[in-house]
């Protein structure tokens, strides 16, 4: 009976393992470099210095350790789209940084860049530091690469 018994929660146990799927390595934080696609990541380069310098020159409260950021779709004329919060900080600090992005036009695409729209996702914010970073991404509700930046200030 003891045999059975172990035997029975094994069986269960196993099929439980067996069910398990792990996601693939591709999501947030896999870099865009200059040596794999130079065209991309120069666009994301010139983006990211623009929102740099319109959050350095902005006059709002500046709390360090707040950030808001942003999901929107950059179409190939430079317009944006569908934008959301997706890290709040509260109505003033979300409505500034929205002004902030909608401050900086995109550059419309340039050649050799084979894609209709883009998926960003921005986060600007103020910590002691200061840091300027282009990555890419995948999105698993859209099946999508996303477009990722991240501008810190301490100004």
């Amino acid at each position: 009976m003891k045999r059975l018994l172990l035997l029975v929660i094994i069986l269960i146990f196993c099929q439980l393992f067996c069910l398990g799927e792990e996601f693939l390595p591709e999501g947030r934080g896999f870099p865009l470099t200059k040596e794999t696609n130079p065209i991309y990541f120069g666009y994301m380069e010139d983006y990211a210095a623009q929102l740099k310098a319109a959050l350095d020159k902005s006059h709002m409260l500046r709390l360090r350790g707040m950030g808001a950021d942003y999901d929107f779709i950059i179409h190939r004329d430079g317009t944006i789209t569908d934008m959301r919060v997706s890290i709040s900080q509260g109505k003033y600090f979300d409505r500034k940084i929205k002004e902030i992005i909608l401050s900086v036009k995109p550059l419309p695409f340039r050649d050799g860049m084979n894609m209709d729209e883009m998926q960003f996702s921005v986060y600007l914010g103020f910590e002691k530091y200061e840091d300027v970073h282009e990555s890419i991404g995948s999105s698993f509700k859209n099946n999508k690469k996303v477009f990722l930046i991240t501008v810190i200030t301490k100004k």
